[in-house]
């Protein structure tokens, strides 16, 4: 097996990059790095529920650009309070005011399935018992029960 470098096996990003760039290049993703950094970019929190779809910009400019992002429903209402912040941290990443709108579309991430929360571990003895001897002199019983269930959840 010949290798193209005397030094040993290569990045595969290097012999894709001829493919990839033209695709990137015609949505106006600047050579992809804006896909492939974007948990980086926005952290972790905005990268599971979003993904940049393309970049557009003015005629003639390569500035003042229009960044496109499928969103989740839920998280929206979040990037639209966030906007700032995320063009900030996009135009950080580039080393210049590339970016200076967001446009939203509500859609499915690539980020897979939503992760599920650990089952709730159940209480210690020792947690039951001061449970108990906080709501021991409700005598509603409905109210009893609902204080009960609230306090397994609080130690939780």
């Amino acid at each position: 097996m010949k290798h193209t470098s005397k030094f040993g096996p290569s990045r595969l990003g290097f012999f894709t990059q001829r493919l990839v760039k033209p695709v990137f290049k015609s949505r106006g993703l600047m050579e992809g790095k804006i896909i492939s950094h974007w948990p980086q970019i926005v952290g972790e929190k905005f990268a599971h529920m979003s993904f940049a779809e393309k970049i557009t910009f003015p005629k003639g400019k390569r500035s003042e650009g229009t960044l496109h992002l499928n969103v989740t429903s839920s998280g929206a209402l979040l990037f639209q309070y966030a906007q700032d912040l995320i063009l900030e941290r996009v135009n950080i990443f580039f080393g210049y005011k590339a970016l200076s709108k967001l446009r939203m579309i509500h859609g499915l991430t690539l980020q897979g399935e939503a992760k599920m929360p650990p089952p709730p571990k159940n209480l210690t003895g020792e947690e039951k018992a001061w449970l108990e001897k906080q709501i021991e002199g409700v005598e509603d019983i409905e109210l009893r029960t609902y204080l009960q269930k609230l306090g397994e959840a609080v130690c939780r």
